[in-house]
């Protein structure tokens, strides 16, 4: 095993797709970690909810993605749960919600409407140039103060005091506050906004099947316009597409690439009937768009903390480790999405600007893409050949660039 692993070659792939999201069940996604930054918030205006004679603080409430400086904002989505600033939050799906008591989950579609249709996505002086809301000028800590409440609302059937409605004695403000309230809750929320697909997701993250099989497929969900898939391959190992064809050159096509929001790639790995027992180990990794409506809980289930909802978009880096194995005697099951169990293994965040690992090899960019090296690790080869695929994708004919990066394998001495 150890001479063929030696002869391994090192795989680079960049997709880029204009494609609808497959109706089918979403997989497990990479999940993006975060930690309040109180440094960050933007705050609001104390608001009065009916029960509560006190008032409650409202803000876009700041978050750092783990291991990058790049900022998240958002909103609460669970009363009366404290927010604890030293504790970190993960992403996950909106049936995810830890609080048994929540009204979020029925909800979540009209708190996602409400994040579309105001501030920060909506700048607070364009929320007055909505009909309902004209003749309001409405500032940004109004806006929060409102949107915050609104929220509430739906996520714990709270219900904004129209009498004393914040913190504040100025007129306008209570008016503008309650105008914007009302129209957040109102019959112009219709909750028609489906969940946001995971930033990235690869699913499943790990598969066995025996030597001469097709194994996958492996599909890649993702908000990024390009995806790289790093893939260690013993010799003779391939990927390949749902026929078990390589992918290779088209022949110098031409391929217009247009990001549509969301993208899916499938891939087999595709292994020799003569391969001894192993498997191929591959990652994938995007610069993709944290979309606003995502979900944070605690990172810990036994540690609580105050789950917060993502208001703006922001770009993150991830990657997602998978792995396919072979072994003699296997056999492999159907493919079938319904039947396709969540990763176990865990994700990381990466940080936008990762440093490679130490090597002599000097990447070539291919087919004149954006530059991505892909910051392979070495293997002891060291040239690259670029080979350009372009395939068509499920959905309309949207087409996927598909742009490799293949060592040559060079023999260890």
């Amino acid at each position: 095993m150890a001479s063929r692993l030696s002869a391994s070659r090192v795989g680079a792939a960049v997709l880029g797709a204009s494609i609808a999201l497959l109706a089918s069940a979403i997989p497990a996604s990479a999940e993006v970690h975060v930690k309040p930054k109180g440094e960050w918030d933007q705050e609001g205006i104390g608001v009065f909810l009916e029960g509560n004679g006190n008032s409650l603080t409202t803000s876009l409430i700041g978050l750092q993605i783990d291991n990058t400086d790049t900022k998240v904002q958002s909103y609460c989505v669970e009363l009366p749960t404290p927010l604890k600033g030293g504790h970190g939050l993960k992403e996950v799906a909106w049936d995810k919600h830890p609080n048994p008591k929540t009204k979020f989950k029925e909800n979540a579609a009209k708190v996602s409407w409400i994040l579309q249709n105001s501030f920060p996505l909506v700048k607070a002086e364009d929320l007055g140039k909505v009909d309902a809301l004209k003749g309001h000028d409405i500032s940004e800590k109004e806006a929060i103060a409102a949107t915050q409440a609104a929220i509430w609302h739906f996520s714990d059937d709270a219900k904004l005091d129209k009498g004393k409605v914040v913190k504040s004695d100025d007129k306008d403000t209570k008016g503008d506050v309650l105008a914007v309230y009302e129209y957040l809750t109102g019959d112009a929320n219709k909750g028609n906004v489906e969940q946001p697909t995971p930033t990235l997701a690869l699913d499943p993250a790990d598969k066995t099947g025996a030597p001469g099989d097709l194994i996958g497929p492996f599909t890649i969900t993702t908000t990024a316009g390009e995806v790289v898939l790093k893939a260690d391959l013993p010799q003779g190992v391939t990927l390949a597409d749902k026929d078990g064809n390589t992918l290779s050159d088209p022949q110098g096509g031409t391929f217009a690439v247009k990001d549509a929001g969301t993208k899916t790639k499938e891939f087999w790995v595709k292994v020799p009937a003569d391969a001894a027992d192993g498997k191929a180990s591959f990652s994938v990794e995007a610069n993709a768009t944290l979309t606003q409506g995502r979900l944070f809980v605690s990172s810990n289930d036994q540690l609580q903390t105050q789950s917060l909802i993502v208001a703006s978009p922001s770009k993150v880096s991830l990657k997602a480790p998978g792995t396919a194995s072979w072994k003699a005697g296997e056999v492999t099951p159907p493919s079938s999405t319904s039947e396709s169990a969540p990763p176990t293994s865990t994700t990381e965040t990466a940080p936008p600007s990762e440093t490679p690992p130490t090597t002599t090899t000097q990447p070539v960019p291919a087919g004149g893409s954006s530059g991505e090296t892909g910051g392979l690790a070495s293997t002891g080869a060291s040239i690259f050949v670029p080979l350009v695929i372009g395939i068509v994708l499920v959905g309309g004919g949207a087409g996927a660039l598909l742009v490799m990066r293949r060592r040559k394998s060079t023999p260890q001495q």
